[in-house]
């Protein structure tokens, strides 16, 4: 209601005591909801989906995250080289009402081959429809991924925006080796260093156990151990040994999604392998502990330095001015107290 009609009709009969608490009570409200929206966590996503199947899971963690208010997602850089890449992230951020977020691409990057469900997906019809409707592609003068990413940081909060990777670090090594521009006149690793609080990476092994390589690391080495050394924000790495250790259930692709035989995320599980089987969760940890560091799912370890050597073994140094930590699963039955943290923010229902 107007206020003015509010104030001719009523105010003659209202005592004022009850009219100042009204408009006190009303601008109580408006800046709690203002409050709520300052303390959006800012958060860019970096991904290789195409490669897994965790990518997808992992992006719609951030989107109900969004849809909840918890986050406010700035933009998605692609770190995989493939054209179809653009246009399944960009049909899945419609899917999920972004149609306007930005995405940045890797030109002249790692890992050009399809992969197992990008175009797949893109070109399944069911019940006559798409599943996905993709407006941008290749041809669209998508920019360059540490363009957007300097775009991005440069109009945010000094020390404010949790920055998540989850592929090979093709990006953040260009990033942070970029010059100064039209968006900022810092350099990237300057840029990085005012504007990122955190960096959550989905990279390494850190069980002595394991002694090859993880796969990201392999994917871009020089990149990885640009990013590790030059990064000078802290990083928290989850290890391959974290994903590999909490299997995300078939049965939810099955059931917890309204019309899953023509979900998309369900479509594109199912064409990655055959089912039935529990997918790895790698990325969908760093994703939890970038948004949720306060539910202690995880232990972190001392803090130290990563580095990545000659053949891309994650080698972890204690050191007390480190800003490096990696992921350290806590006692066998915190498995399923995460399991169902990671269950209920990929389907929405908490």
């Amino acid at each position: 209601m107007h206020y003015k009609l509010f104030k001719n009709c009523f105010l003659p009969k209202l005592n004022k005591s009850i009219l100042l608490a009204i408009l006190v009570f009303s601008t109580l409200c408006s800046c709690t909801r203002h409050e709520e929206k300052m303390t959006c966590i800012p958060v860019i996503f970096d991904t290789d989906a195409g490669n897994d199947i965790d990518d997808v899971l992992a992006m719609q963690m951030l989107f109900n995250y969004e849809k909840a208010g918890k986050i406010d997602l700035l933009g998605i850089t692609i770190s995989k080289s493939n054209p179809y890449t653009i246009e399944y992230i960009d049909g899945y951020c419609r899917l999920n009402g972004r149609n306007d977020i930005p995405l940045g691409y890797a030109y002249n990057g790692v890992n050009p081959e399809d992969g197992n469900y990008l175009r797949q997906t893109i070109d399944t019809i069911i019940d006559g429809n798409k599943i996905l409707f993709p407006q941008r592609s290749i041809n669209n003068s998508i920019p360059e991924g540490y363009k957007l990413l300097r775009k991005m940081l440069a109009a945010q909060k000094d020390s404010s925006v949790v920055f998540i990777a989850v592929g090979p670090e093709t990006n953040l090594a260009r990033l942070l080796t970029s010059e100064p521009d039209e968006y900022s006149t810092l350099n990237g690793k300057s840029l990085i260093a005012r504007k990122v609080k955190v960096l959550s990476v989905m990279a390494g092994r850190f069980d002595e156990r394991v002694d090859h390589p993880e796969w990201n690391i392999l994917q871009d080495l020089n990149a990885a151990q640009t990013t590790f050394k030059e990064w000078p924000t802290p990083i928290i790495a989850s290890g391959w040994e974290i994903g590999t250790s909490i299997l995300y259930p078939h049965q939810s692709i099955l059931n917890d999604f309204p019309d899953s035989y023509k979900h998309p995320l369900c479509v594109s599980y199912k064409i990655y392998q055959r089912m039935p089987y529990d997918r790895e969760t790698w990325d969908l940890t760093s994703v939890l502990q970038a948004i949720e560091p306060e539910s202690n799912y995880f232990n972190l370890s001392e803090k130290g330095i990563i580095t990545i050597d000659s053949i891309g073994q994650s080698i972890f140094s204690t050191s007390e001015n480190g800003k490096h930590q990696y992921l350290i699963m806590q006692k066998e039955e915190n498995i399923q107290t995460i399991l169902k943290a990671l269950v209920n923010q990929v389907t929405g229902k908490k």
